[in-house]
Formats: structure tokens, sequence, C-alpha cells
């Protein structure tokens, strides 16, 4: 017990409040609400489990009754001399004496069974000494009959009563579409004889049982369907399962009467004088749609109270705890250090003077941390702008000399190509005023440049640019190769001997470093130690003096601290080599990158 009671002490201000009223409020109510409606649901199921078997019942009479009223119509065919005589015949002399008895009959079976009310006659046929009268609406086909099924053709079909009903699945016969049917068959006696003349069958169509059962099936979601004993469905609700197998009638537990099973509730009643069943089902849960007056008070009244708790549970747990979680929340953060916190409270109790007191300490130390720092960021803001602004431009003269020579000479193709590339790089230049770009678009920067610089220096420059592809989309700071590549021209050139430059950018223990390498002059072993000290002290070095080095190695320290600062490694007469190491970032993590720094 004194484990539980500290634990519950531990518990938020909103989840004790919550908890108080579930358990004072919510609780109880639900418990009343629960036995209310569950006795509610087993007295409708008793009243539906008593109700629905009486109808079954009723329509098992009706469809008796129907189906002894065609019984009764197939017996006059006894009464019909005519029928009876052409029956009674065995052989004919010739066709045209047989056409006209087929006629007589046929016209018989039309008159009394295919007119009038009887539209739920698909056809009638008389089979006798292996002769086939008929009549039908639709069109047919059938076999012989068999000991598994009966058909139309043949003497007479020997039935163990002087009448039957048969189902679709225990008759060849089928109809046009497959139309479900039930197939009443009766044998045609011939008294004054004392012989069997044939056979007389009557197709129904299964719209009669609609008829006969729809005080019964009127609900929309209960179902309705009649087996036979071996549990093929003859009639259902949902024509598709007509025709195909109940696998659970086995399972039922009682032939007539109602019992539920997985929150359905199941009627049966089975037939007295024919051998089929009709099944009922409807879900427990329709039966509880339509409630009566003390249900649907007792639910009704259980909903306020819930409603009502909790929505008076939310709103003091959210009023109380939800101002003081969230000024927690702003505690911690102001202890990492982000002050940039504005608290929205315009209440007046304790929390709302708690939540003012802090936002009037935070513009406080806020204001204190601008007043020491403002110069200072401004600063660095100004020196990084200007250092990005100071890239050496002047490359350009000589290559507006050099489109106006190939003018001059026609080459309307080399022209095409250098006033493109000069363009890209002006659009890169002017264009985008972002800090960080892609390296990608810095590497095209700078492979149009050395184009423009061969177009100059013909035979007399070689170069490649190789990046690893997965850097491509990298962000990098925008010019940080130029001054580079600018530098090595100054530099490194010398008349008469290829220059060769090469840029490699590769990842290597997560960071971006990237080389440009020459074959150049060199630097002395002193003035490189000169820059090498220069440019560890961060200082500025003159526009004619290395001033791309100075340039990139500024902006490296401004944007990512003393350790990225540019590595120079030089051997008079035989090139330099310059390391820069960038940390790797994505697009989305520069705007981040820029906030810490």
């Amino acid at each position: 017990m004194t484990f539980k009671r500290r634990q519950f002490k531990n518990y938020t201000l909103k989840t004790k409040l919550l908890l108080t009223y579930i358990i004072i409020t919510i609780i109880p109510t639900a418990l009343l609400g629960y036995v209310a409606y569950s006795q509610y649901v087993l007295s409708v199921e008793r009243q539906v489990g008593t109700y629905i078997p009486r109808l079954l019942n009723q329509a098992n009479n009706n469809m008796e009754r129907q189906i002894e009223q065609y019984f009764d119509e197939m017996n006059q065919i006894n009464n019909n001399k005519e029928v009876m005589n052409i029956l009674r015949k065995s052989t004919y002399q010739n066709v045209s004496n047989m056409k006209q008895d087929e006629h007589l009959v046929e016209n018989y079976l039309a008159s009394s069974f295919m007119q009038g009310s009887r539209e739920h006659v698909i056809g009638v046929f008389v089979s006798s000494k292996d002769r086939l009268f008929q009549n039908s609406r639709l069109s047919y086909d059938s076999g012989f009959s068999t000991s598994q099924s009966i058909g139309l053709y043949g003497n007479s079909y020997k039935l163990i009563e002087e009448e039957s009903v048969f189902f679709p699945h225990e008759t060849s016969l089928f109809f046009k579409e497959r139309k479900p049917f039930v197939l009443l068959v009766k044998q045609i006696i011939d008294y004054e004889n004392r012989h069997n003349l044939g056979t007389v069958f009557v197709a129904l169509d299964l719209a009669f049982i609609e008829q006969t059962i729809r005080t019964v099936d009127e609900q929309d979601d209960a179902k309705m369907w009649m087996v036979d004993e071996q549990g093929y469905i003859i009639y259902h609700s949902i024509p598709s399962l007509i025709g195909t197998l109940d696998k659970d009638k086995v399972d039922y537990p009682i032939a007539n009467g109602s019992f539920q099973s997985d929150q359905t509730l199941y009627s049966s009643a089975n037939s007295v004088e024919n051998r089929w069943t009709f099944m009922h089902a409807i879900p427990v849960r329709h039966l509880t749609e339509e409630s009566d007056f003390v249900r649907n008070i007792t639910i009704i009244a259980f909903f306020i109270i819930v409603v009502l708790a909790i929505g008076s549970s939310i709103v003091l747990a959210w009023g109380v705890a939800k101002p003081i979680q969230r000024l927690a929340g702003e505690m911690k953060r102001a202890e990492k250090g982000d002050f940039d916190i504005r608290l929205k409270n315009e209440s007046n109790d304790e929390v709302g003077m708690l939540s003012k007191a802090f936002s009037k300490m935070l513009r406080e130390i806020e204001e204190l941390i601008n007043e020491k720092y403002e110069i200072e960021l401004k600063q660095k803001e100004a020196e990084l702008y200007a250092l990005q602004s100071q890239i050496n431009p002047h490359f350009m003269y000589n290559t507006l000399e050099n489109i106006a020579i190939m003018v001059e000479e026609d080459e309307k193709t080399s022209v095409v190509e250098m006033v493109t590339n000069l363009g890209r790089m002006l659009h890169y230049s002017l264009g985008n005023k972002d800090q960080f770009v892609p390296l990608c678009l810095e590497l095209q920067h700078i492979q149009d440049y050395l184009v423009i610089q061969k177009a100059r220096f013909e035979e007399t420059l070689a170069y490649s640019v190789v990046a690893a592809h997965t850097l491509h989309d990298k962000m990098t700071p925008k010019f940080i190769l130029q001054p580079l590549i600018e530098n090595a021209f100054e530099h490194a050139y010398l008349p008469g001997q290829t220059l060769e430059i090469n840029v490699t950018v590769t990842e290597e223990d997560s960071v971006m470093q990237l080389v440009i390498q020459d074959n150049g002059k060199g630097i002395s072993s002193e003035k490189l130690a000169l820059i090498k000290q220069q440019l560890t002290d961060n200082q500025m070095f003159k526009k004619d003096d290395s001033f791309g080095l100075s340039n990139v190695n500024g902006r490296l320290v401004l944007h990512f601290g003393n350790e990225y600062h540019l590595r120079i490694q030089s051997e008079e007469g035989i090139g330099t080599k310059i390391l820069m190491r960038i940390p790797i970032l994505d697009r989305g993590s520069v705007h981040n990158h820029d906030r810490e720094n």
C-alpha cells in the first residue's frame, strides 16, 4: 500500500486529476449502464428467439400450402380426357399425328400452368413413353435421369411417393443463366387401367419463396435461407449462396427454436411434410438498435454523465496542469541555453503570475547576451560577407579579350561555349545569395572557370575535377574553390611549361576533404612558413600576395572553427598541394549550423 501511495504521488498533476474523475464518476456510471444494457439485450434476445421460430413455422405452413395447391393443379391432368388418351398411346402411324398430339398437350400445359396468377412457374413438362411435352418461359437443358439426379426423359420416373419435391442439385435440369428453381414431380396414374402413364414436372421460380418469407426477412441485417437434409442451400437472401453447401448445418444445436453463436441469433424450423429447414440469422447488435424508452434513457444518461465528467476533468486538468507542464518544458529549454522563448498566458492566477515572471527573467537574460555579443556577431557577419565579395575576378578581362579574338576569327562554336560558361559563372556569382551551396554547383562553377582558362592557355593547361558521387548533394561554402585555383594561375604558372591542376573531393572520417594540387614552380620554404604563420594568425594578405589563400582560410575559420584552416604543402620545382576539410552538411543541417555559429 505504501508503495502504491508513493507511486501515485509521483504522477503528474494532470494524471492525478483524470484518475480521480474516472474513479468517482465514469467507472460507477459505466457499471450501471452496462448492467442495464445487458439486461435489455437478454430480454430482446428472448423475445426475438421466441417470435422468429413462430414466423418460420408460419412460413413453412405457407410454403406447404402453396406447393399443395400446385400438386392439386397437376392432378387436374387426369380430368382431361384428350390429354389422357394421348398419354395412353404408345405408337403413331405418322409424324403428323404425333405433332398434333404434342401441340394439343402443350397448349393444355400452357393454359393450365403458365397463365393467370402462375407467374412463378418457369416451365411445365410431361414425360411419357419416350415422349416429352413441354412449355417453358426460359430455354433449358436436361440429361437423362440417373440414380443421383432426375431428368425429364424416359418412360416414367419411379417415385417412392406419388408426389415429390426436388431441388436443383437433385436434378440434371437447368435453365438459362442457371436460374434457381424447385421442381415439383407427380406421377400420372391411369386410375381406369391402373397404369403409370408418365410424370409431370413443374419448375417453380424461387421468387415464390421470397413472397412466402417476406414478413420474416424484412430486416436489413437479417439473413434467411432454406436448406435440405444434406445442407444444400435451396434459397438464400444472398443470391450468390444459392446452390452452395451450408457446412455449419450439422453444428446447429437444435432443429426448431433459437440459439446464439458469434454474436448472432439463429432460428430454425423444419418442414413437417417436406425435406427442408428454414434458417434465420440476425446480428444481436441489430436487435438492440431499436431500444425501448428505459434503455434509451439509461444510455443517454450514461453518455451525458460520461461526457460531462470527461469534459470537466479535461478542462480542469488541462487548465491547471497544461500551463505548468508547458512552463516546465520551457525551463528545460532555457536550462540548455535556448532563451528564444515566448510564453503566452493571459490568466491572472498563480500559474499566470509564474509564467509572466519567468518570461520577464528570460527577456532580461536575452538583453544581457545581446549587449555582450551583438557587436562581435555583427562584426563576424560583416567580415564574412566582405570576404565573400572579394573573390578575385581579374580573369574577366582576359576572358572578354579572348571572346573578342574568337569573334574576329569567326569561331562561332567557341564563342558560344565561352559566352555560355561565362554567363553561367555570372549567374552563379550574382543570382544565388546563399552562403552555402551543393558541392555539385561549386564543382560546375570551377569547371566553367577552367574551360575559360583552357581557351586562353590552350595546350599549356591540363586539369581534372574528380568528386565522390555521394558528396554531390552535400553543402559547401560558396566560392571555396575558385580563389585557390586563381592562386595557382597567378603563382604556379611557368611560361613554356604545361600547368596541371587536379581537384579531388573525397570523404574521410565523416569529413569532406578537398585537395587542389598543381605542378607549378612551388613555394620556397621560407615563404611557405610565413604564409602558414599568417594563416594561423588570421592575418589578411595583400591583394597581390596570395589573397585567395587568406580569403578561403578566413571563411573556413569563421564558419567551422580554427581546426578547419587551410593546410598547404609545397616544394620548389615540384608544385603545391592545398588541403581543406569541411564538415559534411545536408541541406537541412546548414541552417542549424549557422545558428550554432
